[in-house]
């Protein structure tokens, strides 16, 4: 302890002839700076703080407005098919949107004792220190998976303009035409 107070002293005493200023000159400045580097990192870790918790925020409500945004859209394009009429539209998801991590993986080989051999893939996903403790880095946001459309329109009487409804849906949206309902409007 008393060797390295005595380096301490001896490194301070270098700077302050280097820089022509006194010990306690220098020693006030080195604290000023420190004090600065401390308010600036702080600044940064508070941003970080506030950034995750406003993600967080977004994700519960992202799969509101991701369906309410898809309804909208399906009924500017349903009421835009000729005899269709007045539109309605209801959305299911199958779940919230999927994040995808960042994750080695490795494949070993096994052989047991008749000679046999069997291929295992081991995956191990990423962790890096954040802050908030240990996460995982995402390398991409999966949306939502649709779990059925229901369509009610004026002129759904048409079988036409059923299909047509139908057809527009399934090839906008990627799902089967069992998913899709369509009901005429009373």
């Amino acid at each position: 302890m008393e060797k390295m107070l005595q380096t301490i002293r001896n490194t301070v005493r270098k700077i302050s002839v280097k820089t022509k200023l006194s010990a306690k000159m220098l020693g006030a400045v080195l604290l000023l700076v420190t004090g600065a580097a401390v308010l600036i990192f702080s600044e940064f870790t508070a941003e970080k703080n506030v950034a995750v918790q406003a993600e967080t925020t977004q994700l519960k409500t992202d799969v509101k407005e991701y369906t309410a945004e898809l309804e909208e859209r399906l009924v500017s394009i349903i009421s835009a098919i000729d005899g269709a009429g007045a539109t309605k539209v209801m959305v299911t998801l199958e779940s919230g949107s999927e994040e995808i991590y960042l994750s080695n993986f490795d494949y070993g080989e096994n052989s047991d004792s008749n000679g046999k051999s069997s291929y295992e893939r081991k995956d191990e996903f990423v962790i890096i220190d954040g802050s908030s403790g240990q996460e995982g880095i995402v390398i991409r946001t999966a949306e939502p998976k649709v779990r059925g459309v229901a369509v009610v329109c004026a002129g759904a009487g048409s079988d036409a303009v059923c299909a047509e409804i139908v057809e527009a849906v399934t090839a906008l949206l990627d799902i089967s035409s069992a998913r899709v309902s369509v009901a005429k409007m009373n």
